[in-house]
């Protein structure tokens, strides 16, 4: 994102309008606007306004952030960052690296399980679509079927375990974004089922 001496550079200069020009119109000095241009001053919010009506724009111009295009992934279409017998992640978003929210997919069979031991600021929302997914924040435990949500802080260590009889399938947003090793399972313990009924813990290490 453009700060707002850069985008008002820009504009000035898409209207074709020099530093004296502009401070003509709204009665600020060009030496000050180069300042403001360059970062080192910061107009009252009356300059700010008079600047805007100057430009043609309203003052939200100056602080919006850059519009990215919408992304669509089709069904069963979004990247795996693992997939195996037991548990798959999917990324729901095709270019995460420049959003606030990373959305992904997770399918696990039953006796699968994930915990975050350590813990981080951040938040993380999940809506199970299918199955039963029991979800441990703290100290409190959850158990969520199909049609329920859970959104927690991940201040506090925090699992989830798939404790029912089927396979789960849930959709989880997080923000801020975590990297996609993290999200495949690095980091974290993760528990699964094997054929015959026997499991194992495996430590994943970043």
């Amino acid at each position: 994102m453009q700060n707002f001496g850069e985008r008002l550079r820009a504009l000035r200069n898409e209207r074709g309008l020099t530093l004296a020009q502009l401070g003509h119109k709204v009665d600020l000095s060009a030496s000050y606007l180069s300042q403001i241009e360059r970062g080192v001053a910061m107009p009252s919010l009356s300059k700010l306004a008079a600047i805007a009506r100057a430009l043609d724009v309203e003052v939200r111009y100056f602080f919006e952030d850059d519009a990215s295009s919408p992304c669509v992934v089709r069904a069963n279409q979004g990247r795996k960052l693992k997939d195996t017998m037991d548990t798959v992640v999917e990324l729901l978003s095709a270019n995460p690296s420049d959003k606030k929210i990373q959305p992904y997919r997770i399918v696990c069979q039953p006796g699968t399980s994930r915990e975050w031991s350590s813990t981080y600021p951040g938040e993380k929302c999940g809506f199970v679509l299918k199955g039963q997914l029991t979800v441990t924040v703290g100290e409190e435990t959850f158990v969520l079927k199909a049609g329920d949500s859970i959104h927690y802080q991940t201040l506090q260590p925090h699992s989830w375990r798939n404790e029912g009889d089927e396979e789960c399938i849930v959709v989880w947003a997080v923000s801020p974004p975590i990297s996609e090793a993290e999200l495949g399972g690095e980091g974290c313990e993760e528990t699964s089922s094997f054929p015959g009924g026997g499991k194992a813990a495996v430590q994943k290490t970043s």
